[in-house]
């Protein structure tokens, strides 16, 4: 039986309406509102990381919930320290656990028995996604990479990425056909409205659109359901549980930003590697919440 839910036809419309902004706003305009939805939505639907954590662990107590809060800052921590050191690893692995969990989040339902060949199809469902956007905006994703890395990635690489990613997503799908059949129809569908959005607008809005649309508010939704399960606005209450972190986010972002020298990194370079050191820790706190609590 195939799953179509409201949410899922918005999404795609959503996506479709902010594809044809491209023909009546600036790029100026379209990359500023970007930047407010990544740094507002984006940012806040990670920023309550340590309650996903304290309650899967029953932590109560300040001085447990302290712990806590030193963990995710150290993993903060070294994650900022490798892409210094190891920018090209680092920003690697930042697509391999990125891959995994945007494509848990997008393919993720409750009734489907977990495996690991369904976990590796997570993870091709979002190679592909970043293949896909990669693909479409090969000359300014080669410069952010270089402008982290010093390596410069030529055009093929993103071609046979395509391809790689292509081949394995359609094979691990043949192999879990039967648990995710029901939502073949509208991921596809789905999938071809973000190609569609990649193709015909640029790097920043694309991700942007993706990320929060189809990926952030999601997992917001979800969050808001394992956290606070009695209250009569569960997302309102995250998201005022959320702000004192998110803005503890913005203020790092903002002292990167002052004394990083913008010759050497663009903002947008420095906007992905901001996303790249918080996103390890929130990878490890959604995969436990859908373990424990969404299963």
């Amino acid at each position: 039986m195939v799953k179509i839910n409201h949410f899922d036809i918005l999404k795609i419309l959503i996506t479709l309406i902010c594809t044809g902004l491209v023909a009546v706003l600036p790029d100026g305009i379209l990359s500023f509102l970007a930047a407010v939805n990544v740094l507002t939505i984006g940012i806040i639907h990670g920023a309550n990381d340590l309650y996903i954590a304290s309650k899967i662990k029953r932590t109560v107590s300040k001085h447990q919930f302290s712990y806590l809060f030193v963990i995710y800052i150290f993993f903060v921590f070294v994650m900022v320290f490798a892409l210094y050191s190891f920018p090209l690893a680092s920003l690697l692995l930042f697509v391999i656990i990125s891959s995994f969990h945007f494509g848990e989040q997008q393919w993720y339902q409750k009734t489907i028995v977990k495996s690991v060949k369904l976990y590796i199809f997570y993870a091709a469902f979002g190679f592909l996604l970043f293949a896909l956007l990669f693909y479409t905006h090969k000359l300014h994703t080669a410069n952010i990479i270089f402008e982290i890395t010093q390596q410069m990635v030529p055009n093929f690489f993103f071609d046979r990425f395509t391809i790689f990613a292509s081949i394995l997503t359609i094979f691990l799908l043949i192999i879990n056909f039967k648990q995710i059949k029901s939502q073949l129809f509208v991921q596809t569908i789905g999938l071809l409205s973000l190609l569609f959005l990649f193709s015909q607008t640029s790097l920043i809005w694309s991700f942007s659109v993706y990320f929060v649309l189809w990926h952030s508010l999601p997992s917001l939704k979800d969050q808001a359901s394992v956290l606070y399960p009695y209250d009569s606005s569960p997302i309102r209450s995250y998201i005022t549980s959320a702000i004192p972190y998110w803005l503890l986010s913005l203020i790092g972002l903002t002292i990167a930003v002052l004394f990083v020298d913008n010759e050497t990194i663009s903002m947008t370079s420095l906007f992905f590697a901001f996303l790249a050191a918080i996103t390890i820790p929130h990878v490890i706190a959604i995969f436990l919440m859908h373990k424990k609590y969404i299963s």
